[in-house]
């Protein structure tokens, strides 16, 4: 009998055509351009010029920490690929991503940007985990 071992974080689930990282469902919806709508779940982002100045110190602070962890954690994601083209395309994209939006002022766009690579990281170590194991299969290896 197969034991699970409890999950620490809660992954989104996704599928994986697995045939090529280039043609892969999956890292089209990873990489994909994502809109934000604005309705119920999204209102309006507020000005800037209601909070206090010490607040939006210690919001800007908060997310610094924030984006650094998440941009270590997802270099790191990409050393679990199981191929140096996966590795180097993960790490490739995290750091022009990352180098895009460093500007951003916008609190509501820097928000959407930090659960953005949240949901991204999410989806580096399932696909890692997932890959992995189907690259360590013998029956997979019987097809190539």
């Amino acid at each position: 009998m197969a034991t699970t071992l409890p999950v620490k974080r809660s992954y989104p689930a996704i599928g994986c055509c697995c045939s090529s990282w280039s043609s892969c469902s999956s890292a089209a919806a990873f990489f994909s351009s994502t809109t934000k709508q604005q309705g119920e779940d999204n209102p309006p982002p507020s000005s800037t010029s209601d909070l206090d100045p010490q607040q939006l110190s210690s919001n800007n602070n908060n997310n610094r920490i924030k984006a650094l962890s998440l941009y270590r954690q997802l270099l790191r994601g990409a050393e679990r690929m199981p191929t140096p083209n996966r590795q180097n395309y993960i790490k490739r994209k995290t750091r022009s991503e990352f180098r895009k939006h460093k500007a951003l002022v916008d609190p509501s766009e820097i928000e959407f940007q930090l659960r953005l690579a949240d949901t991204n990281l999410d989806t580096v170590l399932v696909q890692a985990e997932h890959l992995s194991r189907l690259f360590n299969d013998p029956e997979y290896q019987n097809y190539n």
